[in-house]
């Protein structure tokens, strides 16, 4: 089967004046949309920050306010035990007893009752409802599970949360073991109601619309807003679990919790959400170890629809957003079709350059355009067909911007003193031989590329390329009179340059040569009519190269 050797078909091109509207819409709408996008998504996710962080503050101050009511206690027991070792207080001595027991109550109002358990087992108890009265208890049996975990540990520490059916409250209580010189004398314990917390828990939970809780481990319950009546109304004798809790915002706490963008703003806290009765809530809690056998979980939880108005900003803002981004893409595209009609004229104007039709460079719709941009670019376009169609002859490239401004009445050659530079790289044949062309030219190159700046930066003019050389010359076609010393400085800076650069190269690279010589040449056109070049002749021309 013969085959098709037609060239496969080109991309169609796309005419301007449909290309740029086409793409000042695009920019408009990738420089907008990710900005709505993402502003609408910062907005819904700070709504749920804002949560996250009001939540958190409840919980510094859940904190706070335990630290506030237990440390203290805490601090007592501690003097306490410190100043029957010292030998300060005698707690054998009913006086004493009775000092203590009313001061600690009295600095303390958060402590209702204060128990003395003696090594003998005998018990005394002083309540805060009866301050002048001092209880006997039934003495406890030395062998009392209470007595003897004291006895053995000899610590301070908080017991595990319970249920005061006297009181109808959640108490703690905190015990501590005196001794003097090594002697176990007895066990003072202080009695703490959690209705102070309970109090401050219903206060931030109204004042915060939130629902605020404080939790022994992790199902106990310590206090909530709902928590006395629930008490009182019962006969239990443990504090209830959240299961058991009358809050469904409670009960369902640890219920199929979700991570939740909330939790990312928290400073010391953990969060999640989860739904209650088919409602998002946001939690918000802490462990806060030291107040008991386990730590206490103080936790906040937040109704997540309490951000429906910030996010109904955030829609619309985004709806604003994307409004506008229409009406500015429709400005775009009116402006890339007013901007794109006169490329036509320039396309035509550089259509005739390219064909060395220099006459019919004429651009009278640009010359007349608002855009001062516009007329400049219509004046410098005709100035430079005008030039060019005097100097289309000139073939080196560095020589035309000089060769625009020179008039016809210059003289074609001329006889000047210049200085000429030949380079060589030595040993070059060798060097190509058995490498790939790729490499071979690759090499070349990178040598002209940093040649070449040098001879341009010191005012000279790059003649030709000889291969893996070249000729360049100062003093023509402007009037140089440093032209030695710019050659010199340019050989000297071409030496370090290209020593830098064979110092960091790998294998036998060949060396460069350079030959300087100032004398007279002829400078000017030679060659013949319709194809010329601008070049330069003579001895020192010759000198040059032999000396290189």
């Amino acid at each position: 089967m013969q085959q098709n050797d037609r060239p496969a078909p080109r991309t169609r091109p796309v005419a301007l004046a449909t290309l740029l509207p086409v793409a000042m819409v695009m920019l408009v709408v990738l420089s907008v949309a990710p900005v709505v996008a993402i502003g609408f998504h910062h907005a819904s996710d700070t709504a749920n920050r804002l949560v996250g962080q009001r939540a958190e503050a409840v919980v510094d101050g859940l904190e706070g306010e335990i630290h506030r009511l237990l440390d203290p206690v805490a601090a007592q027991l501690r003097f306490a035990r410190h100043a029957v070792a010292s030998g300060r207080i005698d707690p054998g001595d009913p006086v004493v007893q009775r000092a203590f027991a009313l001061g600690l109550l009295a600095g303390t109002p958060q402590v209702h009752s204060v128990k003395l358990l003696y090594a003998d087992g005998s018990v005394r108890l002083w309540e805060r409802e009866t301050l002048d009265e001092v209880r006997e208890l039934a003495p406890l049996a030395p062998e009392d599970e209470a007595v003897a975990a004291l006895r053995a540990s000899r610590v301070a520490f908080w017991t595990r949360p319970a249920v005061s059916i006297a009181l109808g409250d959640t108490i703690l209580v905190h015990r501590i073991a005196l001794e003097r010189d090594g002697v176990f004398l007895g066990i003072l314990a202080v009695a703490v109601t959690s209705s102070v917390l309970s109090e401050y828990v219903a206060e931030v939970s109204h004042r915060f619309d939130v629902t605020a809780f404080v939790l022994s481990g992790h199902d106990s319950i310590i206090a909530y807003p709902g928590l006395r009546p629930v008490l009182l109304q019962s006969d239990m004798t443990s504090p209830p679990t959240v299961g058991e809790s009358r809050n469904p915002v409670v009960a369902h706490i640890w219920d199929n919790p979700r991570n939740a963008s909330a939790a990312s703003a928290l400073a010391r806290s953990e969060g999640h959400w989860t739904l209650v009765n088919g409602r998002p809530y946001i939690y918000v809690h802490r462990q806060l170890a030291g107040y008991g056998p386990e730590p206490l979980t103080l936790a906040v939880a937040s109704p997540a629809w309490q951000t429906r108005p910030e996010r109904w900003a955030a829609h619309v803002a985004a709806g604003t957003g994307l409004i506008l981004m229409v009406f500015a893409a429709g400005l775009a595209w009116r402006l890339g079709r007013w901007l794109s009609r006169p490329v036509g004229e320039l396309d035509a104007a550089l259509d005739a350059i390219e064909r060395l039709d220099f006459d019919r460079v004429d651009l009278p719709g640009l010359r007349t355009a608002r855009v001062r941009e516009w007329r400049r670019m219509a004046r410098r376009i005709e100035a430079a067909a005008s030039a060019l169609s005097r100097f289309q002859t000139y073939l080196p490239r560095a020589l035309t911007r000089r060769l625009m401004t020179v008039s016809e009445e210059d003289p074609a050659h001329e006889e000047r003193v210049v200085t000429v530079m030949f380079l060589d790289l030595e040993g070059f044949t060798a060097f190509a031989r058995g490498r790939r062309c790729g490499e071979v030219a690759a090499h070349l190159n990178t040598i002209f590329a940093l040649v070449g700046p040098v001879i341009e930066d010191h005012g000279g003019v790059i003649d030709k390329y000889t291969g893996d050389g070249l000729l360049a010359f100062w003093g023509a076609p402007d009037d140089q009179p440093d032209h030695a010393d710019r050659a010199i400085c340019a050989a000297s800076d071409i030496a370090y340059a290209l020593a830098r650069h064979l110092d960091g190269q790998n294998g036998d690279l060949p060396r460069a040569r350079i030959g300087l010589h100032t004398g007279p040449a002829i400078v000017g056109n030679v060659g013949f009519p319709g194809r010329v070049d601008y070049t330069l002749t003579g001895d020192t021309v010759n000198v040059a190269q032999r000396t290189e």
